[in-house]
């Protein structure tokens, strides 16, 4: 009981000094002096009730990621672990940035999706990207995964079934909760971009699931260093070396 203790009392002080500060720290700068954003919803996002209620909630996810029978944070002190950790989760996020370019570029997803949301635009300037984007990368991940999946793991998986079935609850968790992003896509919807629609739905889902499977086998710091690496790509630094004239080129234009 007091290793679980422990674990649960690390992976809270973990998730406070790092994940939250770093959202704080961007909601408050945004707060102070607002920069452009090309959806007024992400503006929102980012205010500070919004931004207390997910982390208050992420931290509830954080304290009983272990109790739900994932992996907590490894020590500080534990360099190899976290070496590992590192290289699984910001490498795979990297490669996935880097992919999401390729297919951009092969059928013309951005064009599609900006067409459907009337923006000229869809990505914030550097230094403010990295501000904006990081805590986005936080803030989904609470959402997407680390409040729904842990929380229901543990209390359907733990609670409920009294750790009977931990295996099976937590991938139909995976398997639901994957599904959060993309239908968030549908919005996008227009005539003649059904396939394209649907092939963003797919590489969404795969990505999604694929990050569930870090959860599990990393903890919960995995799939936000994999969203932050991939942001870091998709939107901080790669849409630089598009076509200043790319709906993926950074800033209004």
């Amino acid at each position: 009981m007091e290793a679980a203790n422990s674990q649960a009392r690390r992976d809270a002080l973990y998730f406070i000094l790092g994940p939250s500060l770093i959202t704080l720290a961007a909601a408050a700068a945004f707060k102070i002096h607002p920069w452009a954003v090309p959806i007024p919803s992400q503006a929102q996002v980012m205010q500070p009730v919004p931004v207390a209620a997910i982390l208050l909630l992420g931290l509830l996810g954080a304290w009983f990621s272990s109790r739900a029978g994932l992996p907590s944070a490894p020590d500080i002190r534990d360099t190899a672990q976290w070496r590992g950790l590192l290289a699984v989760a910001v490498g795979s996020g990297l490669i996935f940035g880097v992919f999401l370019f390729w297919l951009d570029a092969a059928t013309g997803l951005t064009v599609g999706a900006s067409k459907a949301l009337g923006v000229s635009w869809i990505n914030v300037p550097l230094p403010q990207s990295l501000a904006h984007y990081g805590a986005a990368a936080v803030l989904l991940e609470c959402v997407y995964r680390i409040i729904p999946i842990t929380l229901l793991a543990w209390l359907i998986g733990r609670v409920l079934l009294k750790g009977r079935a931990d295996g099976p609850v937590f991938w139909v968790l995976a398997a639901l909760t994957s599904l959060i992003e993309p239908a968030s896509a549908l919005g996008l919807a227009r005539p003649g971009a059904a396939a394209a629609l649907a092939l963003l739905m797919v590489v969404m889902f795969v990505v999604n699931f694929f990050e569930a499977i870090e959860l599990r086998r990393y903890g919960w710091p995995a799939p936000i260093l994999f969203r932050m690496a991939f942001y870091g790509v998709w939107h901080c630094f790669g849409p630089y070396f598009v076509s200043a004239q790319s709906m993926l080129y950074p800033g209004p234009h």
